[in-house]
């Protein structure tokens, strides 16, 4: 197998993740601008989030599944071109419906991206090498989200919503030819035979085992509680709860998404090197996550940056360690159940994700209806994040003890 060849495949797949999660993040600095545009409350801004996330969930499974049985580029292609056609469909919406279509489009085909590109991976690379590409998609992925954060602002304020936007989609139209044609499922034909059992096997399988689990439970507590402040709900937050402006939020969401893509690397390299130590670093970071959110919840603002900047840092930090969930989900399964399980274990971020992001758009409102101060509504808002982390923090650690094992019965390719 050539090595560059390998790495040819994995980046064409790599840049269509970075695709999806600029588009999965662009709300994150247009948040205040949507609501505006569609005359929406926070509930209404948080529902394209949580719709977008829900189909992305909810497809998690089958994708997975159909990874496993049809390959990546189709599947590759598909989400692509349902992402192109999102986000024209949002450039030129003008009333809600119309953009929750458009977003619904984009949540559809950014559920068909990261699972297939893990799948490139789990094709072309030998598994010992799996967590550091999958880390290293985490990070192609980070690059995306920061092209969503302040680039995004600018081309938003520089060309207007409808020509951003437009732009994205014809990108993403581009790249969708370039995969169709250039990109290959694997070095060699991927054998069918074993990846023909019933969807409900594989995924009976894949659950009963403990390592997909704490792998499901590992990126529901870190990936989640990233993806709920990045997503929509971190720029309102810093603007209403931090007094900071709409360019001073922007750079402070650019000072988590760097948290992800530095720590990312190294969360990739610790668990190729050294899988024992993935169960302490994933406690580890959960703890730090929690404690993060306490900070942002409890501790009223406006925080000097001096201390809002590392909490921020380390809410991305976290997130960059969730990508051992797809390593501790592979290494327990057998290879043709590595789709279901990477789409069980992705599932739990995204769910996370969902709950939260409508859970504190709903608190917020009505705390807002009650005559609650505003700084202290959004502040508080942010309890269903923390609570949320702190119970995927104990039943992650009630299964840490999986984490440095790798499973025999998995044939290392």
């Amino acid at each position: 197998m050539s090595a560059g060849r390998a790495w040819l495949m994995w980046g064409l797949g790599a840049l269509c993740y970075l695709t999806a999660l600029f588009h999965r993040m662009s709300l994150s600095v247009a948040g205040l601008t949507a609501q505006e545009r569609f005359s929406i409350d926070a509930t209404g801004l948080a529902a394209f989030s949580v719709v977008q996330l829900v189909l992305y969930a909810l497809l998690q499974v089958p994708v997975g599944a159909a990874a496993d049985r049809f390959g990546p580029r189709r599947l590759l292609s598909l989400g692509m071109a349902l992402m192109a056609a999102g986000s024209i469909v949002f450039a030129v919406a003008e009333a809600y419906p119309a953009a929750m279509a458009g977003r619904a489009l984009i949540g559809a085909g950014d559920a068909f991206l990261f699972v297939n590109v893990l799948r490139l991976a789990h094709n072309w690379f030998p598994g010992h090498r799996y967590a550091l590409v999958a880390a290293l998609t985490g990070i192609i992925g980070g690059l995306g989200q920061l092209i969503a954060t302040a680039p995004l602002a600018a081309l938003l304020t520089g060309f207007g919503w409808t020509s951003a936007f437009l732009v994205a989609g014809v990108v993403t139209a581009v790249l969708l030819v370039v995969v169709g044609v250039a990109l290959r499922d694997g070095p060699v034909a991927v054998e069918r035979s074993a990846s023909e059992e019933p969807l409900r096997v594989s995924l009976r399988h894949a659950w009963r085992n403990r390592g997909t689990r704490h792998a499901m439970w590992t990126h529901f507590t870190l990936m989640g509680a990233f993806v709920t402040f990045t997503a929509v709900l971190g720029q309102p937050y810093l603007v209403h709860a931090q007094e900071r402006s709409s360019s001073e939020a922007s750079a402070l969401l650019t000072v988590v998404v760097v948290g992800f893509v530095l720590v990312g690397t190294i969360a990739g390299q610790l668990g190729s090197r050294r899988p024992s130590s993935r169960g302490a670093l994933v406690a580890a970071s959960a703890v730090v996550s929690v404690l993060c959110w306490a900070v942002l919840v409890v501790v009223p603002g406006p925080l000097p940056v001096a201390v809002l900047g590392p909490v921020l840092f380390l809410i991305g930090a976290a997130g960059a360690v969730s990508m051992l969930a797809f390593d501790l989900a592979r290494s327990a399964n057998h290879g043709h159940q590595a789709g279901v399980a990477s789409g069980v274990a992705n599932m739990g971020g995204f769910t996370f994700a969902v709950v939260a992001e409508l859970g504190a758009g709903v608190l917020l409102d009505e705390l807002l209806r009650h005559g609650v101060d505003v700084a202290l509504a959004y502040r508080l808002s942010f309890l269903v994040a923390l609570v949320m982390g702190l119970a995927g923090t104990v039943r992650l650690l009630a299964l840490n003890s999986h984490a440095g094992v790798r499973s025999p019965l998995v044939a290392v390719p």
